[in-house]
């Protein structure tokens, strides 16, 4: 099994940029291997919607600051 460990986002000249972090895990439990790592540019609209969301909170968060 795989399990994401850590999720960014950036937004770079080619487009916004999702990167994530993963364990995988064998079927006792035990981890096989850790911090491995991908990344791909996003052309999902439901996954724009989200970050642009994520980023309006993270703004107002700031300025209640």
């Amino acid at each position: 099994m795989k399990k994401v460990t850590g999720i960014s986002f950036v937004r770079t000249a080619e487009g916004l940029r999702v990167a994530y972090a993963y364990s995988e895990i064998d079927e006792d439990g035990n981890v096989t291997a850790s911090n491995r790592r991908g990344s791909y540019i996003n052309r999902d609209e439901a996954t724009e919607t989200f970050t642009a969301a994520l980023e309006s909170s993270i703004a107002a968060r700031l300025e209640g600051e």
